[in-house]
């Protein structure tokens, strides 16, 4: 008997394997760790404006943060050279670092930091504006306009609800790449004998050092204290922050409450733990 080769059967059986193959391939494709440089930046940039909050809350609470206005404004608690220039006439108080001025816990700060205010910071109403001159913090430079709005006070808990807000933020490396930043929040701060602790939670929005679009915003409040910020731990004590950067939802969870350097990034197939700068 004579076989007959029947070509057109072959092709389609040829063509059906590459299918299901092609198709077994794709199943046994790993996830791919999206870009998570984002969010490090997006750390570090926070951390310059927590520190200035530090900065800030010092100042200001020479007197039960800022209930009244001390001319003699101690700077030793900010470091060893820091000059505090209250101008009562203007509304204004100075803080210049000169060329460098080390921390007690190693920071190191140059240039000036400028606060207008408004009325006393303790007082529902009272907005302090924080400007910049030539600030820099551990050769991070700091630009844009910061804005603190007393919301109310709660004296039950000891609580002021302050809105606050960035413009025209900007936080340039030393290799000259930049990240922009425009952010409102919506801040708890919490006095006690132990220092403050702040719950914030709000929006932020701006351009990354690869010059591409995120935005983020707070699902969970975010906690920082006085306590960990003096220790040089700037990142948030508990909270999630979800930034959408390059199409991809990032949930940056800080975790409940540790005192550490630690958060856990969730993206779409995967997750990872990081230690942020």
């Amino acid at each position: 008997m004579k076989n007959t080769f029947n070509t057109s059967l072959l092709f389609l059986l040829l063509i059906t394997a590459m299918i299901f193959t092609s198709c077994d391939n794709m199943n046994d494709t790993p996830n791919v760790q999206p870009d998570l440089s984002v969010v490090n930046d997006q750390a570090i940039v926070n951390r310059v404006f927590e520190d200035l909050d530090n900065i800030t809350l010092n100042v200001l609470g020479s007197s039960g943060l800022g209930a009244r206005t001390n001319v003699n404004i101690p700077a030793t608690s900010l470091c060893d050279g820091a000059k505090v220039t209250l101008d009562e006439s203007k509304k204004t108080i100075k803080i210049d670092f000169g060329t460098s001025c080390t921390g007690t816990y190693g920071t190191v700060r140059k240039g000036i930091v400028l606060l207008t205010y408004t009325g006393k910071i303790g007082f529902p109403g009272a907005k302090v504006t924080t400007t910049f001159e030539g600030y820099e913090v551990d050769g991070l430079k700091v630009e844009g306009t910061r804005t603190l709005l007393n919301k109310g006070v709660d004296l039950e808990t000891n609580t002021i609800n302050l809105e606050v807000t960035i413009q025209n933020g900007k936080v340039t490396w030393p290799d000259n790449t930049f990240m922009t930043i425009v952010s409102k929040q919506e801040r708890a701060i919490k006095l006690s004998s132990q220092g403050y602790e702040a719950s914030i939670k709000g929006t932020v929005s701006g351009m990354s050092r690869e010059i591409m679009a995120y935005s983020g915003a707070t699902t969970d409040p975010l906690v920082y204290t006085e306590t960990c910020i003096k220790t040089d731990v700037t990142t948030p004590n508990s909270g999630i922050l979800v930034i959408n950067y390059n199409g991809i939802d990032l949930s940056i969870n800080y975790g409940s409450g540790s005192c550490d350097k630690k958060a856990t990034i969730t993206y779409p197939g995967g997750s990872k733990e990081v230690t942020l700068d």
